[in-house]
C-alpha cells in the first residue's frame, strides 16, 4: 500500500480516522481527556497496526513506541515519555463507569505495548520516590498506611457531595478506595479510625478531615506505639488485649510488645522452636503460670472455706464448718487477703486450712465414715477399671509366671475384702 500526502483525500482509511481524532483532540484545545480518547481509539480495535509507517510504504509500524513518535499522517507526532506522563491523567468523566472501564483497558494496554519494547515510563525521579516510599514504610509501617487513608478517604457520614478542602480532588470512599487497592472497606475504615484515635489521644498532630489527597508527610508516631491506636479482628482494646497490657506493665515492657507476640502465635513458636533462650523463657514463663494458677486455687479454697463456712474434703465431698474453725480459717484468710502475699505463704494458708478440715473430719464419726467410704469407692473403682481392660481371650497367650503371680496376689486381697463385708454381714 502507497501513501502520498499532498490532501487528506490520499489518506488510507485509518489513517483518515486518526486524522480525524487528532482534529477532534486538538479543537478541544488539546486537553489530557481528548489525548486518552485518541489513545483508546486507536488500541481498541488495533487501528494502529493498520497504519503504514511511511510514505510510499505499505509496511506497519514495528511497535507501537514507534506508532506515537512518527509524524502525522502516519503516527500521534508525540514523545513516548510524554504519553506515560498522559496516562496518569484523569479523564474528566471518568467518574461514569463506561468511560472509567475503557479508560483503563486502555491503559492497561498501551501500557503492555510500550512495555514490549522495554519502554516502562520508569524515571529516576520515580525511583527516588518509590525509594523514599520504602524508608517511609520501614521507619513507620502502618502509620504511612494509615497517613495515607486519611489523606483519601472521607469520613462514613459524610455525603458524596462533600465539597474538596484542598484544591478540586475530592476524597473517595472507603468502598472506592477499597475497590481500587483490591481489599475490603472494612479494612480501610480501621486505618482510617486508628489515625482518628491516634489524634484524639493527640499522637498525631493532623485529623483526618484535615488531611487531603497530596497533602505533605507530617511526623508520624513510632511504629510500636501503631497496635494501641489499631483494632484488628483480634482487638487489642478487647479484656484479653487489657490482660496482656496490664500484664506487661507489670513487667515494665511496652505493652505493644506483648500484644504483637499474643497476635501471632506462630511467630512465637517458630522463635521458640529455634532459640534455646527464648525456649527457656517459655519454660520459666510457663512455670509461672503454673505456679501462679496454684496461688488462685489455693486462695480461692480458703476464702470459700471463711466466706461460705464450706470446704472440699480430701476425697472430694464438701462439708460443712463449725463455727469455730470458720473463725480460725478467717483469721488465716486475713493473713493473705494482700494481692502481693507471696505463693508460699498463701500454700502455707492452705495447708493450714486443709488441716483444720481434717480435724473436723476426725471429730465427726459419720464424716470419717463417709469419707472413707467415698475414697474407697474411688480406689474400687479405678482397680475395676483397670482390670476391665485387660481381655481375658488374649491373656493366656502371654501369661507367665510373673503375671500368674500378680493375678494370684489379686485375688486373694479380693477374697480378703469379700470375707470381711460378709462375717459383718
Amino acid at each position: 500500500m502507497s501513501v502520498r500526502i499532498e490532501s487528506n483525500s490520499q489518506l488510507t482509511p485509518e489513517q483518515e480516522r486518526v486524522y480525524r481524532l487528532r482534529n477532534a483532540a486538538e479543537r478541544d484545545g488539546g486537553t489530557p481527556g481528548g489525548f486518552l480518547e485518541l489513545l483508546a481509539a486507536v488500541v481498541a480495535d488495533g487501528t494502529w497496526r493498520q497504519i503504514p509507517s511511511g510514505i510510499n510504504s505499505s509496511a506497519p509500524f514495528s511497535s507501537f513506541a514507534e506508532f506515537i513518535e512518527a509524524k502525522p499522517p502516519f503516527g500521534l507526532g508525540q514523545r513516548v515519555q510524554d504519553v506515560h506522563v498522559l496516562l496518569q491523567m484523569r479523564h474528566p468523566h471518568e467518574t461514569v463507569a463506561e468511560i472509567r472501564a475503557r479508560m483503563d483497558a486502555m491503559r492497561a494496554e498501551v501500557r503492555r505495548l510500550l512495555a514490549e519494547d522495554g519502554i516502562t515510563g520508569y524515571s529516576e525521579q520515580q525511583r527516588d520516590r518509590d525509594i523514599q516510599a520504602w524508608t517511609a514504610l520501614d521507619k513507620a509501617g502502618s502509620w504511612w498506611l494509615a497517613f495515607f487513608v486519611a489523606c483519601q478517604v472521607r469520613p462514613a457520614n459524610a455525603g458524596t457531595s462533600e465539597a474538596p478542602k484542598h484544591g478540586d480532588v475530592p476524597k473517595i470512599s472507603a468502598a472506592e478506595f477499597a475497590r481500587r487497592a483490591g481489599t475490603s472497606p472494612e479494612r480501610i475504615l480501621r486505618y482510617y479510625k486508628a489515625w482518628e484515635a491516634a489524634h484524639t489521644a493527640g499522637a498525631v498532630a493532623v485529623s483526618a478531615t484535615d488531611l487531603y489527597p497530596g497533602h505533605e508527610p507530617v511526623e508520624l508516631p513510632p511504629a510500636d506505639d501503631w497496635t494501641l491506636y489499631y483494632t484488628s479482628r483480634r482487638s487489642a482494646s478487647s479484656d484479653r488485649g487489657a490482660l496482656i497490657s496490664a500484664a506487661a506493665e507489670a513487667e515494665g515492657i511496652r505493652p505493644t510488645k506483648a500484644l504483637e507476640v499474643a497476635e501471632n502465635p506462630t511467630a512465637l513458636r517458630a522463635a521458640i522452636m529455634a532459640d534455646p533462650k527464648t525456649a527457656e523463657a517459655a519454660r520459666n514463663a510457663l512455670k509461672a503460670l503454673t505456679a501462679e494458677e496454684r496461688r488462685e486455687e489455693h486462695l480461692s479454697y480458703v476464702r470459700q472455706a471463711a466466706e461460705e463456712g464450706k470446704a472440699q474434703a480430701p476425697s472430694g465431698q464438701v462439708i460443712e464448718l463449725p463455727e469455730q474453725i470458720r473463725n480460725e480459717v478467717t483469721a488465716h484468710l486475713a493473713e493473705v487477703t494482700d494481692d502481693t502475699a507471696d505463693t508460699e505463704t498463701v500454700t502455707s494458708t492452705y495447708e493450714a486450712v486443709q488441716e483444720l478440715v481434717a480435724k473436723v473430719v476426725e471429730a465427726d464419726p459419720q464424716l470419717r465414715a463417709s469419707e472413707q467410704r467415698v475414697r474407697f469407692q474411688k480406689a474400687l473403682k479405678a482397680t475395676r477399671k483397670n482390670i476391665s481392660s485387660i481381655d481375658p481371650t488374649d491373656l493366656p497367650a502371654v501369661v507367665d509366671d510373673d503375671l500368674r503371680q500378680e493375678i494370684t496376689s489379686l485375688q486373694e486381697l479380693v477374697n480378703a475384702l469379700v470375707a470381711s463385708i460378709t462375717s459383718r454381714g
